[in-house]
């Protein structure tokens, strides 16, 4: 396994460009944030050079939505400029969200209703025009569904199982899902099973525990045993650190990085 800390909310205790460093003082391979187009990506790239840090996964949608036909165009070029981001960066994969974000994370609801067939068709119609050029441009793309009781309601994809029949239908080695486990205790637990039975369709995955969304060890789940099920899974992806520390990062990661080995 690899790791990678989500500088968003890892190392907070320090300006942004400096928590790069920070990560590989931390032990972490990688980094991940989340939208690119409002950061200085040249700053960026000189600090994962200085470090030798390789950055695992931002945001790929720009403007949009993946579940409106009307979107199309406009969701596809933004995801483009990020293929082109992920290039100059190195960057091994996109999460694609379906439904827009605003700045706290919630989800803008869509100017008019979209029906549920239509929703499902939008999406494979995106990922049928972007999953070539992700191919061409060496990067993964990554579907990921998002919890509605505590911080996105009206999201699209919010339990895997949607996540797993759409990849099914996509049927492209580019096209994974990203598997949050903190998201996806809160909507349907069975999280040892659910990585077993759909290994082959994860492509990343997130660890914080729930309730809170902070660092493993502070709630119900029982990472200690989801990092033993990994190894005997022989994942060999990377798991992205994206939670809150309860205080100072190094002592928040301390019980995690133990129990997953590094």
């Amino acid at each position: 396994m690899k790791y990678s800390a989500c500088i968003e909310m890892l190392f907070q205790e320090v300006p942004f460009l400096e928590r790069i460093a920070k990560a590989k003082q931390a032990g972490f391979s990688h980094v991940e944030f989340w939208c690119w187009w409002e950061k200085d990506i040249p700053a960026i790239k000189d600090a994962l050079a200085e470090t030798g840090m390789q950055v695992a996964v931002f945001q790929g949608n720009k403007e949009g939505t993946m579940i409106d036909p009307g979107d199309h165009r406009k969701y596809c070029d933004g995801v483009m400029e990020s293929l082109e981001t992920a290039k100059t960066l190195g960057a091994g994969s996109l999460f694609c969200l379906t439904d827009v974000l605003g700045e706290d994370r919630t989800v803008v609801p869509p100017p008019h209703e979209i029906a549920e067939h239509s929703k499902e068709e939008a999406i494979l119609k995106v990922m049928a025009t972007l999953a070539p050029e992700a191919e061409k441009a060496g990067v993964r793309l990554l579907m990921e569904p998002l919890n509605t009781l505590v911080d996105h309601a009206g999201y699209h994809i919010h339990h895997s199982d949607i996540a797993w029949a759409l990849h099914e239908k996509i049927d492209h080695p580019n096209v994974k899902v990203l598997y949050d486990i903190y998201h996806m205790q809160i909507m349907e637990g069975n999280i040892t099973e659910t990585l077993k039975k759909n290994f082959d369709a994860i492509g990343h995955i997130h660890v914080a525990d729930v309730p809170g969304r902070h660092e493993p060890g502070s709630g119900e789940i029982n990472y200690q045993h989801i990092a033993k099920t990994l190894r005997e899974l022989n994942y060999e992806g990377i798991v992205g650190f994206e939670f809150e520390p309860t205080g100072a990062t190094d002592a928040a990661l301390a019980k995690t990085k133990e129990w997953f080995g590094f």
